[in-house]
C-alpha cells in the first residue's frame, strides 16, 4: 500500500517476491539447524547424516512443494495488485474470507463435515466483508465523470484480485495440510518449508531478473527490506503456529491483526474509519471467533 504513495521507496513486485523466498530460506537456516538436530526422534523420511546431505535429500524429494510455490507466486502478485487499488484495512478484512474458502476446500478435498455453527459463522463473516467492501467502494458521481469511473474500475480490480488471492489461499492451505499429514511421505514442518523456499527461489529469481535484468534490486530501501523480511518470516511463523499454537491463540492473533491494520491504515494512510467500517470489522472478528469456537463441552 505504501508503494502507491511512495513509488520510489519500494522495489518492483518480482524482486520483492523473490526476496520473500530468500528470507524464508534464511529464517529456516537459522532455525533449522536446531530443528534438524533436535527432531531426530520425530518421524521423518530424511535419512540421518550431515546437514548438507539432509538438505540434498530434501531438495531431490521436493517436487510436491512445487504446487504451493506456484500458488504463492500468484497470491503475491494478486496481493500487490489488490493493495494498489484498495486500502490496507479493507484488504486485511477481505483476507479473512480465506476462512470461508478454506472451509469450502476442506469439505471438497478432505470430505470434512462442518457443524451448523460453523456455517452460521461463515455466513456472518461474508456479510461483514460485504458491508466493509460496500462502504469502501468509491462514491458514485455525476454522469460523465471519468475520474469517478476510473476509481470505481480500479476498486473492482482490487476487489477481484483480493478474491483471487483468498480463493488460492484456501486451496493452498488445504493442500499444505494434506501434504503435512500425508501417509505416504513423512516430513516435518521445517522440511516442507525448506522445500517450499527452494522452489520459491528457483521460480522467482528468473522472473526477477527478466523483469529488470540490469538492476534486479532497483528501488530497495530499508523499508522495503523490512517488508520483505516480514513477508518471508511470516510464512515460517504460520507453519509454526499450525504445529504449536492452539486455535484460541491463532484467533486472537487474527482479530488483533484486523484491529491494528484498521487503526494504522486510518492513522498513517488516510484510510476509511467510519462507523460501518468499524461495525463490519467487529462482525468479521466475531465471526472468526465463532468459527473457531468448539461449542460447549458435552456433559
Amino acid at each position: 500500500r505504501r508503494r502507491r504513495c511512495h513509488p520510489d521507496d519500494m522495489p518492483d513486485s518480482p524482486s520483492q517476491v523473490g526476496l520473500d523466498g530468500l528470507d524464508r530460506l534464511s529464517a529456516l537456516a537459522l532455525l533449522g539447524e536446531s530443528d534438524v538436530a533436535c527432531s531426530s526422534d520425530a518421524p521423518s523420511d530424511v535419512p540421518s547424516g550431515s546437514a548438507l546431505s539432509k538438505y540434498a535429500y530434501l531438495i531431490t524429494h521436493s517436487l510436491t512443494m512445487l504446487v504451493p510455490a506456484v500458488v504463492y507466486l500468484a497470491m503475491n502478485i494478486l496481493g500487490f495488485v489488490s493493495l494498489k487499488y484498495i486500502d490496507a484495512a479493507t484488504f486485511a478484512i477481505l483476507a479473512q474470507m480465506k476462512v470461508f474458502t478454506t472451509a469450502i476446500f476442506s469439505v471438497v478435498l478432505l470430505q470434512r463435515k462442518l457443524h451448523l455453527r460453523k456455517w452460521r459463522a461463515l455466513l456472518t463473516l461474508t456479510l461483514g466483508v460485504v458491508l466493509i467492501s460496500h462502504e469502501a467502494m468509491p462514491k458514485s458521481a455525476a454522469a460523465g465523470d471519468s475520474r469517478a469511473k476510473l476509481a470505481f474500475a480500479e476498486f473492482l480490480l482490487g476487489i477481484a484480485a483480493s478474491v483471487g488471492d483468498v480463493v488460492l489461499s484456501g486451496f493452498v492451505s488445504i493442500y499444505f495440510e494434506k501434504v503435512l499429514k500425508s501417509k505416504t511421505e513423512t516430513y516435518s514442518v521445517w522440511d516442507r518449508n525448506f522445500q517450499l523456499a527452494f522452489w520459491s527461489i528457483l521460480i522467482y529469481t528468473p522472473i526477477m531478473i527478466h523483469d529488470n535484468p540490469r538492476q534486479p534490486f532497483a528501488g530497495w530501501t530499508p523499508m522495503a527490506a523490512v517488508c520483505a523480511a516480514v513477508g518471508g518470516t511470516g510464512g515460517v511463523l504460520v507453519a509454526l503456529s499450525i504445529k504449536y499454537a492452539d486455535s484460541i491463540m491463532k484467533t486472537i492473533a487474527t482479530t488483533g491483526a484486523i484491529v491494528f491494520t484498521t487503526i494504522l491504515n486510518a492513522a498513517f494512510l488516510d484510510g476509511p474509519f467510519t462507523l460501518p467500517i468499524v461495525a463490519g470489522a467487529v462482525v468479521v472478528m466475531v465471526s472468526v471467533c465463532n468459527y473457531n469456537d468448539r461449542g460447549d463441552p458435552e456433559s
